[in-house]
């Protein structure tokens, strides 16, 4: 295990070339896989854009559960209930590709697969990972996950939802109103964080929607994109649960909302990729196709400037939202061979690469709105309209800067965890910063250096940046 590159050890170490994955290095199974996901894209989602746009909510639940009926849904889902079983490495090229058509239903399928499933497979008990999630892995129930609340956004654990245990002590009373609800409007479970007493922490329970248990929704959000994603407000009303479908101990909600987290912010990134890499297409081929001053725009280079930094940029992302992904799988493999259970290595895996996860939902957000944003420009009047792809994708990718923690708040996270990883001794930022200095305060070497191998000043370049962050 100590072979292997720990997370946040990407500052201070050099790894192999040979050791890093990249799409690449897809096995013949992840190429059919991704095939067969673009192929439903391109027939389900691609031809219905304007029916996204017009608030469909109805084709969105439709075309979810086609996926379900295709195994979309279950790619990360143990086989004991009902799932694929596949890799992380999968469960982030699935994400990937199924999201580049609509924000719609990329938000929709991210809510159901991750936040939605997620925190039963992962702390579920044997008993309720049994009764829900099959129903889950297969599209036959759809999922959502309640946890901010009007005063508690990303301040999540100050929630004021409430639990209150029965007098015969067989279920608790949940009453508060939670909002910006994804799939509130056709799920058939929720995900429910409530605080117990006056608790320090809120604790996580699985709430099946029945209306006629104090389960009531607002109206469907008003919002600048992913329109036909279902977003509402829900309000619990002395809703009863039964105790057994309280989700791992009482107060470690916090713990399954924010572990919950470190998974949807790297599968974001990756639900940002394919975006670009269309956005990309479409204004390639616009570019190519109009002709202003008898020349084809393309041949500008203001033009070719825009195309390349939006490549450059998609490219990036790309390859680190892969190489993290195996990584991450690397390390759920060493731990199930070390005799830790799925759920186990799986959330040990994923949290021991936090930081790169909220690096990555950071600058793969924001480069798809630059993307986006560049493909109007090469538009021009004609990207305002909507008449053209451009203006949707725009809007689709501002909220992915918003949700699975705002870019703010993971970029604070991702420093605090490096220095706690820095004290703990998980990641030595103080021998290699103390270099840097005696460096500094040494004598310049005057070598001429040898750039004859491959990449050789690349990677002095990245060496020399590694050192400016030290």
């Amino acid at each position: 295990m100590s072979d292997i590159i720990r997370g946040g050890q990407f500052l201070v170490k050099e790894t192999k070339c040979e050791d890093i994955f990249t799409p690449e290095d897809f096995n013949e199974e992840q190429i059919m896989m991704r095939d067969s996901v673009i192929e439903f894209v391109d027939k389900e989602l691609w031809p219905n854009k304007e029916r996204f746009e017009k608030k469909d909510y109805a084709l969105t639940e439709e075309v979810m559960r086609k996926a379900g009926e295709l195994g979309y849904l279950s790619v990360a889902v143990p086989a004991a209930y009902g799932g694929m079983e596949m890799g992380f490495i999968n469960t982030v090229l699935v994400c990937d590709y199924i999201s580049g058509a609509t924000g719609s239903f990329s938000t929709a399928f991210g809510a159901h697969t991750g936040i939605g499933t997620m925190p039963i497979t992962l702390y579920g008990t044997e008993e309720q990972k049994q009764k829900y999630v099959p129903k889950l892995a297969s599209g036959e129930w759809f999922g959502a996950y309640c946890l901010t609340e009007p005063g508690a956004g990303s301040d999540a654990n100050s929630g004021k939802t409430k639990a209150v245990l029965s007098e015969d002590g067989t279920h608790y009373k949940i009453t508060g109103g939670k909002m910006w609800i994804s799939n509130a409007g056709f799920c058939n479970l929720f995900i429910v964080f409530a605080r117990i007493e006056d608790d320090k922490n809120i604790t996580g329970f699985i709430v099946e929607n029945d209306p006629s248990n104090g389960i009531s929704l607002g109206d469907e959000e008003h919002k600048l994109g992913i329109r036909s994603s279902s977003t509402r407000q829900v309000f619990f009303n002395e809703t009863k649960v039964p105790v057994e479908n309280m989700l791992a101990g009482r107060g470690e909600g916090f713990k399954i909302a924010m572990n919950a987290l470190n998974v949807g912010r790297i599968k974001l990134a990756a639900a940002c990729l394919e975006a670009q890499r269309r956005t990309i297409s479409g204004a390639v081929q616009y570019a190519n196709e109009r002709v202003q001053f008898k020349t084809p725009i393309s041949s500008f280079g203001a033009i070719q400037a825009k195309i390349a930094e939006m490549a450059t940029n998609a490219y990036a992302g790309e390859s680190a939202t892969y190489r993290a992904a195996a990584d991450i799988e690397n390390r759920i493999n060493i731990r199930v061979s070390e005799g830790n259970s799925h759920q186990e290595a799986e959330l040990k895996g994923v949290e021991e690469f936090a930081i790169e996860c909220s690096i990555l939902k950071v600058a793969v957000s924001e480069d798809v709105q630059a993307c986006t944003d560049e493909g109007i420009q090469i538009f021009g009047g004609m990207g305002f309209s909507e008449d053209a792809p451009m203006e949707s994708a725009w809007r689709d990718a501002r909220i992915a800067r918003i949700y699975e923690g705002t870019n703010e708040i993971n970029r604070m996270l991702s420093v605090g965890m490096l220095v706690k990883k820095a004290m703990k001794g998980h990641v030595d930022l103080l021998g290699p910063a103390m270099a840097v200095a005696e460096e500094l305060m040494g004598i310049p070497s005057f070598d001429v250096p040898d750039y004859s191998e491959l990449f050789a000043e690349e990677k002095e370049m990245i060496a020399k940046l590694k050192k400016v962050f030290l």
